[in-house]
């Protein structure tokens, strides 16, 4: 999928089983850099996610990749963005005016404000209208929560962003608590995923199945210089 606007083609890809295992501490680098370049044959940054808030800045292609952090902007052009994840929620925006993001969201990163720090951070790159695409992340029917964390985020987002699983235990939405948090900033989300728990044949899952592999979804856009917001 790809959004376009005057001079820019900004686009993002979420990978599969089949495109192999992303994560950055299992998989050797020539093999990683393989598959990096199967996507998209540009430069990438890639962290290493710590389940935090910590924004990074790439003001070149392929700076700080591997660096401790959850989330990445740029203005650059042909700098691939990319999260790696097995249950958490990868989030990719796309700003008018040639600025892009992407957002590792775990629980713990959702209750810090992840979100809300990578939009001020496109905010502050000179990004005008944003969007949000949601990729595959772990559904309520497969995400059991204990109910004093769960508290936690029904006193935050209130009770839509509490589920059930399939054997009704009380559960944590992470998609709905993505939706909630992007909508109290002014952003709207498309989800473009399933549940990586419910979905073993595309999906990586560590919560449901203890996998160590992990998908990835990578934004970057191409085009000649910045565009007005």
């Amino acid at each position: 999928m790809t959004t376009t606007a005057t001079a820019v083609l900004q686009t993002f890809r979420v990978t599969t089983r089949a495109d192999g295992d992303f994560h950055l501490d299992h998989v050797d680098p020539a093999v990683l850099a393989a598959r990096r370049r199967s996507i998209v044959d540009l430069p990438w940054t890639q962290l290493d996610e710590v389940h935090g808030t910590e924004v990074v800045v790439v003001t070149r292609p392929g700076e700080h990749d591997r660096v401790v952090g959850d989330a990445l902007v740029t203005s650059e052009r042909d700098a691939v963005l990319g999260v790696w994840v097995g249950d958490c929620a990868p989030v990719a925006f796309f700003g008018r005016g040639g600025v892009i993001g992407a957002a590792h969201a775990g629980w713990r990163g959702l209750l810090g404000g992840v979100l809300a720090r990578t939009v001020s951070a496109l905010r502050e790159l000179g990004a005008g209208e944003l969007r949000a695409v949601l990729g595959p992340c772990i559904g309520p029917c497969c995400y059991a929560f204990s109910e004093p964390d769960l508290a936690r985020f029904r006193d935050r987002w209130g009770p839509s962003v509490v589920g059930v699983t399939r054997s009704g235990l009380p559960a944590l939405d992470v998609p709905a608590t993505v939706t909630m948090a992007l909508q109290e900033l002014g952003i709207g989300v498309e989800s473009v995923g399933g549940c990586t728990g419910c979905e073993p044949d595309r999906y990586w899952s560590h919560r449901v199945r203890r996998e160590a592999g992990r998908q990835l979804l990578a934004v970057w856009q191409t085009g000649p210089g910045p565009v007005p917001s």
